[in-house]
């Protein structure tokens, strides 16, 4: 970390959709050059609180801001400084790749450079097909490049690996390493453990709305344990099994 610097900071967040709370008291915080894991189960509310951070959805109570600004009123500044991929990818049918990604640039006030050149090439994506003739991991493609093109101070990733095989992957995970290292800020949301343990410097855990862990790799190492079931046919075998375990 190159600057203990909170950069993202939720307190208390909650968020009702009529009599379901689907938020009950998020808090955390993403700290200046830091990958933030935020790890849960599908309908745990990972993207309903990555969507309050873009200001799509308005929190129902508690605090929310990045970079000091609060994410509702503030959204379009906040917009100028950070760069988002979402899981789920749709693009329009009938541009290709190329003009997707051009696109998405200059809406952020960016331009095509030798860095989303370098990008194409390490993502191996075809930039002259249309959108509708696009796997959903060519479509990923398009977004990560686009979004890492950027110059951002903040990158929200919600599951973006989604999609991608496992070459790719690699290619995702080396570039959001980079972007630590050069001093910006991830929230990565995940649900692949293997992808969180080799680039969260933190983790958060959520489960039905709430954080229930945050905290190094090395401090969460006591919530795993290893369960070993054993089925034999003759009781005496079974009961010497049990006690072998328990050694």
């Amino acid at each position: 970390m190159t600057e203990d610097k909170t950069i993202l900071e939720i307190k208390n967040l909650k968020k009702n959709f009529g009599k379901f709370s689907a938020l009950k008291d998020i808090t955390f915080n993403v700290h200046r050059g830091e990958i933030f894991g935020f790890i849960g189960p599908n309908g745990a509310g990972k993207s309903t609180t990555i969507r309050v951070l873009l200001g799509i959805l308005k929190k129902s109570s508690g605090d929310v801001t990045i970079f000091g600004n609060d994410v509702w009123k503030d959204t379009v500044e906040i917009h100028k400084r950070l760069s988002y991929v979402p899981g789920d990818v749709y693009l329009w049918p009938n541009l290709t790749g190329g003009e997707i990604i051009d696109l998405f640039l200059k809406m952020n006030n960016n331009k095509h450079s030798s860095r989303t050149d370098e990008l194409i090439k390490k993502f191996d994506l075809d930039v002259t097909k249309k959108a509708r003739t696009y796997s959903k991991g060519n479509r990923q493609k398009v977004t990560l490049i686009a979004a890492l093109s950027t110059d951002a101070e903040l990158y929200i990733f919600d599951e973006p690996t989604s999609g991608l095989d496992p070459i790719m992957e690699e290619v995702f995970q080396q570039e959001v390493i980079d972007l630590k290292n050069s001093g910006k800020s991830i929230l990565l949301s995940s649900h692949i453990l293997s992808e969180v343990e080799r680039m969260c410097d933190r983790i958060g855990i959520i489960r039905e709305g709430k954080i229930i862990e945050t905290g190094t790799l090395d401090e969460m190492r006591h919530l795993t344990r290893s369960q070993i079931i054993v089925s034999t046919k003759k009781a005496y075998l079974k009961l010497a099994v049990t006690h072998m375990c328990m050694i």
